[in-house]
This record gives C-alpha cells, structure tokens and sequence, in this order.
C-alpha cells in the first residue's frame, strides 16, 4: 500500500493562505482614510461644498481677490467677516476612478460657483506675485498629471480635530517640489492663502 506524504500538499497550501492574507491585510491598510464632512459623510468628487475655519473667531469662507491692484492673477483668499461663507468648491482626485477624497492623496481644487473670463477657476502655485511666496492662485490645469501640472495639485491631511490643507504633490515621481502647509498670509490687507504658514488653516467641508 502507498502512503502519501500529505505534508508535500498542506504546507504550500498554509504557505499561499498565509502570503494571500498577508496582501489582503497590506492593501487594506494601504488604502487612505475618507476625509470627511461635517456631517462625518465622506467628501465625494463633483460635489460642492464650502471650506471654513474649523475655529470660530478665524475669519469665513474662501473667496477670490486681487492684490497689489492687479485683476490678474486672482489670488485663493478668506474673508475676514466669519458670517461670510465663501464660494463653492469641488475636489478632483488624481485617480479618475476614485470618488471618494482621502487623506494625503493629489487631487485639484477649484471654484464651481462662479466664472472668470480668461482663466480657469482651478487653484495652482504661484511665485509671480510676491517672489518667494508660494501663493495659491486660480488659473490651473485639472488632470493632467505630471511635470508641467505641479503646481495644480494639493491634498489634505488631518489637524487637530479637523483637517488642513497641504501642497505636497508626488504626481511628478522625478520632480522635487517645495512641500508645505497652507496658512494664511496678509497683503495688502487680504488674507491670502499660501504655502508654508505655521499654524496652517484649520479647516472644514461642508456639503452645498
């Protein structure tokens, strides 16, 4: 009578079931954290929502305006008034399969509730205005990523009991772009939003 040697068929099989479980559990923990809204509903691409001051007493709602007499470029700016809740804004993650914002993740921002001739009303990285400022500007490309569109793409990350927003994009693997928080910075008395203000703008989204 021939004996087979189960062992030549369980420890492979332990083997695959051990390294299958193991991707499972990486891919898990590699998908990013939903960012969510007031209402603790996830922020979803193509929806309006409004982007306010976590704390009271911090100023409104983001808006556009102009600094140093110019209509051009318009720069992202807060309202000082808080009962100002600003103009609508989407989201638009760097997967175009994705529908859902998560944290840490490239996605463009732009106004939807209004129009500007000449210039789109998606936000980008500006240096024209005040040299060595990286001011957040409208007038960017959406999609598209890559080298010539660095400048167009933000994420956001968690702060405190709330949320700020980031310019640190890797849609460019080669490229090394200057990374920092958004904050706000006064010119000309406008509160205009920038990259590299410590405290950052703690900040919320909610749903139109």
């Amino acid at each position: 009578m021939k004996v087979i040697n189960i062992t030549r068929f369980i420890v492979p099989f332990l083997l695959v079931t051990l390294l299958s479980t193991t991707f499972f559990l990486v891919k898990a923990q590699d998908v990013a954290e939903l960012v969510l809204d007031v209402s603790g509903n996830a922020v979803r691409r193509g929806v309006n929502y409004y982007i306010l001051p976590a704390d009271r007493g911090n100023g409104g709602g983001l808006q556009v305006a102009s600094i140093r007499n110019r209509t051009n470029l318009l720069v992202v700016s807060q309202n000082a008034d808080e009962s100002v809740i600003g103009v609508n804004f989407q989201f638009s993650p760097v997967d175009p399969k994705e529908n859902t914002v998560r944290l840490s993740i490239d996605m463009n921002v732009k106004f939807t509730s209004m129009v500007i001739s000449d210039s789109s009303t998606v936000w980008r990285i500006n240096t024209e205005l005040i040299p060595e400022r990286y001011l957040v500007t409208i007038g960017g490309v959406e999609g598209n990523p890559g080298r010539e569109t660095l400048g167009n793409w933000f994420n956001i990350d968690k702060y405190e009991d709330a949320y700020k927003l980031v310019y640190c994009p890797v849609v460019c693997e080669i490229c090394r772009p200057f990374c920092g928080e958004i904050g706000i910075l006064e010119e000309n008395g406008k509160r205009v939003l920038f990259v590299g203000r410590d405290p950052p703008l703690k900040v919320t989204f909610h749903k139109v």
